[in-house]
């Protein structure tokens, strides 16, 4: 059950969407909703005059804050249940930190597409540290995704501990008795992995949660895993994807492509990342 959420956003006006979608969110599911606005106070040029002038940049940055502030607070004023709006400035490396802070306070963590963040470097940051560090789950709205209530959910498994937390934490976020579909991709059945039928074992036990359970194994025939999850997710209608992230070395994310690296930037759905 979710109660205490928190979005994080670096600005009110290009993240107004995203906004009110967090917030739909958060009503349905009779949530609290803080609203996180990280501000990098070095990326705005305009902001910070010549180092001569140093004694005007700390009121610089007090007016910039001040301003983003606001917008924030204009998005969400109108809605039905109140927001709270949680202003951090700080350089863009501290940043990070600060969102793996948010989430370990919170039951779940959002973080909207590229459209929603003026600074792409601190989304993505931003994402990256929360998932990694914060110990909790991250739900990644791209930027036309809406979410209110779960009731059909993909869990892409692949028998690792990450994805063991992702259904941990998916079951938090999906109805009671909604359908799951679990899909592993390419399964190789070994007995400290998959087992001798993949995804039999993990279906089980989120049958005996009530929930209604059906496993796919499917070839992913030289696609990427990440194009063989939202393709499946897509058809089936589905209103989420659960994956567990960062699985694999960041090396191998580098040379090979990582799943989560590819759904941070590209999902079509709702994506639910957990580690």
């Amino acid at each position: 059950m979710l109660k205490d959420l928190v979005a994080i956003v670096d600005n009110g006006e290009a993240a107004r969407r995203f906004i009110k979608r967090a917030a739909a969110f958060a009503a349905a599911q009779e949530a609290h909703l803080a609203i996180s606005l990280m501000m990098d106070i070095f990326d705005n040029a305009a902001v910070l005059p010549p180092f001569d002038y140093y004694p005007v940049i700390l009121d610089r940055i007090d007016e910039e804050e001040k301003r983003r502030t606001e917008a924030v607070k204009v998005a969400v004023r109108d809605e039905a249940n109140p927001v709270e709006v949680r202003p951090v400035a700080d350089a863009l490396a501290y940043l990070g930190g600060a969102s793996r802070v948010e989430g370990r306070y919170a039951d779940l963590l959002l973080i909207g597409g590229a459209s929603a963040f003026e600074n792409q470097k601190l989304r993505r940051r931003s994402l990256q540290a929360a998932v990694t560090g914060s110990g909790g789950p991250v739900l990644c709205l791209p930027d036309n995704a809406k979410l209110e209530r779960v009731d059909r959910a993909v869990l892409g498994w692949d028998a690792s501990k990450e994805a063991r937390r992702a259904v941990r934490d998916l079951i938090d976020v999906v109805n009671p008795g909604a359908v799951i579909d679990i899909v592993c991709v390419d399964p190789e059945p070994t007995a400290e992995g998959h087992g001798p039928v993949p995804g039999s074992d993990i279906a089980r036990h989120l049958a005996r949660h009530g929930f209604r359970v059906d496993v796919h194994v499917l070839s992913s025939a030289g696609r990427r895993i990440s194009t063989v999850l939202q393709r499946f997710a897509d058809e089936n209608e589905a209103d989420l994807l659960a994956i567990g992230a960062f699985a694999h070395s960041r090396i191998r994310d580098i040379l090979l492509g990582g799943v989560t690296r590819d759904l941070i930037d590209d999902a079509s759905l709702p994506v639910l990342l957990s580690r």
